[in-house]
């Protein structure tokens, strides 16, 4: 057993990985509708989300070893800030951004509006993933981007080559975006993997991991990514944790039905 430091509204979740440091990064909560999932039955929306949406947030991770501090996605930038300085975790101290994909809600805290926010860090993106964040409607936040924090650095997703540090390596999730990546952090005998958007109607989508949602680019892909990933993480005990479970979204993935069940946990074996 190890502890987890959370309290309720304060924010952020940290404990330890091995030898890292992890936190959980609130940047606001939120929920999302049903009409999101238009291949969701009217019985399972009604069964999982009969309130006629499912409970999210938004959220971003810290991982730090030694003189490295990465920060994974950035949110809107809504509460990112805040919530970071009220973990004792300066700006200036981020010495990488790594992104799980290009949307705005994972890319927007990267300014506050023409301030970039962490001067000291190297922004790392899959290179599948430059392309659609060039088309997708955000084109100028990616000019911006380059100009302030330099040329982006590429991503491998061989499960095998290191993301800044040792104890990090990538996974390609595609299909909510051509280069949609997961990251798997490993310390000792502990793993989390940070999923991205793998899901954003937890309550619909655990039970239920062949539905997709609209923000996906490519369903079908999405939703193969996402039985894939939940399916490692129940298989190989991994910590499992993503952008819109509602915060702090930490916890264990279990099989239940013809789905997967998420429980947020504070004493993880």
């Amino acid at each position: 057993m190890f502890a987890v430091d959370y309290t309720s509204g304060s924010g952020f979740l940290h404990t330890k990985i091995g030898d890292v440091d992890f936190y959980c990064i609130n940047d606001g909560d939120g929920s999302m509708p049903n009409a999101l999932f238009p291949d969701a039955s009217r019985d399972i929306l009604q069964k999982f989300a009969p309130s006629g949406k499912s409970p999210s947030s938004f959220s971003a991770f810290v991982v730090k070893k030694g003189t490295q501090t990465i920060l994974f996605d950035t949110g809107n930038g809504n509460q990112l800030l805040t919530n970071l300085k009220t973990a004792g975790i300066k700006t200036d101290e981020i010495s990488a951004v790594v992104l799980t994909h290009s949307h705005g809600d994972h890319v927007g805290g990267l300014f506050s509006g023409d301030k970039q926010n962490f001067p000291n860090a190297s922004v790392w993106i899959t290179e599948k993933e430059v392309p659609y964040w060039k088309n997708a409607g955000n084109s100028a936040l990616l000019a911006k981007t380059v100009d302030a924090y330099g040329e982006l650095k590429i991503i491998t997703t061989d499960e095998k080559t290191p993301v800044v540090i040792p104890e990090v390596v990538a996974i390609d999730v595609a299909g909510h975006t051509p280069g949609h990546t997961a990251f798997l952090v490993s310390s000792g005998n502990d793993k989390v993997v940070i999923a991205g958007d793998l899901l954003h109607g937890a309550a619909i989508q655990f039970p239920n991991p062949e539905i997709s949602c609209r923000y996906d680019n490519n369903p079908k892909q999405a939703a193969e990514s996402r039985q894939m990933l939940l399916a490692r993480a129940a298989n190989e005990n991994w910590i499992f944790t993503a952008s819109h479970i509602p915060f702090p979204g930490f916890g264990k993935i279990e099989k239940a039905e013809k789905g997967f069940k998420f429980v947020q946990q504070t004493n993880l074996k």
